[in-house]
């Protein structure tokens, strides 16, 4: 079975994110940071990933599953993989998938709404899910971290990842993606011709032409998603040799003053024993898991529980 790398030290790390190596240990520094997350919040421009190891690279479910078990020996490339994911998830069950979309005008050819479909239901796909809330951002670096004995600092962390969304990089992509698929009968997006064209794309549930937003957990965790095109390296390797790139065409000036940022995203790594700390402090944010992870099945035990708990006089 084939390994995925990750990072030995937050020093690597920084190489790679814009404060790559910053730590917060404390409850104080938290407490900081929290002021400053509340800053962030009411900005609206900022998407956040948190996760549970500091030394995992950002790597796709589809990036992990095809290189942890060396697909390619199979002699499949790892988009006609994922192509043949999408087919097969559409003639899933007689056509189940295809019926429900049809149901919500959905168009039966929008690979991005299948993608969605396929990563809500965990199947390997080159999306890698964010949010728009800070907090529940958060709340998925502590969720459940590893503890375990370790010789490594790293091991110790666990880490929120930020994204500005007005980096041009983004903007600039997504505004050509609105316009290939607006000429586009129906809403269809089709995987090779408008998903492959783009190295990195970011993607948002505000747009209600992806057709993403097809389940309860997008809609509790404010779920949006970064599609990476790159099979082997994580996004925000692929990220850092696209703007070396354009770099070395517009010089160094010119990216400064187009507002091109040199890292995919900041990175603040937090104490994995400040997790009860931070845990209760999401709490008061109504961040906790029965939101962020609705279960449809306890709908009406729920519901009936509390018309018959109220009191009446």
């Amino acid at each position: 079975m084939g390994k995925l790398p990750y990072y030995k030290t937050l020093q690597e790390k920084a190489g790679f994110f814009f404060k790559g190596s910053k730590r917060v240990n404390t409850k104080k520094e938290f407490d900081r940071f929290w002021e400053r997350l509340r800053d962030l919040d009411g900005k609206g421009i900022y998407r956040f990933r948190g996760c549970s190891e500091a030394k995992y690279k950002l790597y796709t479910s589809a990036q992990r599953y095809w290189n942890e078990r060396e697909i390619k020996k199979q002699r499949i490339k790892y988009h006609e993989f994922i192509q043949r994911l999408i087919a097969h998830s559409m003639q899933w069950n007689h056509e189940t998938v295809q019926r429900f979309f049809a149901q919500n005008n959905i168009n039966l050819n929008n690979a991005l709404a299948y993608l969605s479909y396929m990563q809500h239901y965990g199947m390997p796909t080159p999306l890698l899910d964010f949010t728009t809330n800070p907090y529940s951002g958060l709340y998925f670096a502590v969720k459940n971290p590893i503890f375990a004995p370790s010789d490594r600092d790293i091991d110790s962390y666990c880490s929120l990842y930020i994204v500005s969304t007005v980096n041009p990089f983004f903007a600039d992509s997504i505004s050509q993606f609105d316009r290939d698929i607006a000429v586009q009968p129906d809403g269809a997006i089709e995987y090779e011709r408008h998903l492959l064209s783009h190295s990195i794309l970011f993607v948002s549930t505000g747009n209600s032409a992806y057709k993403i937003l097809n389940n309860l957990n997008i809609l509790n965790q404010e779920g949006v998603f970064f599609f990476s095109s790159n099979a082997e390296m994580p996004i925000e390797a692929a990220y850092k040799e696209a703007m070396l790139d354009f770099q070395n065409s517009l010089g160094a000036d010119l990216f400064a003053q187009y507002g091109y940022q040199e890292f995919f995203a900041e990175c603040i790594n937090f104490h994995k024993s400040l997790r009860p700390y931070i845990l209760a402090k999401l709490k008061t944010e109504n961040i906790t898991s029965d939101f962020l992870f609705p279960d449809i099945e306890k709908f009406s035990e729920s519901v009936l529980s509390l018309v018959l708990s109220e009191h009446r006089d």
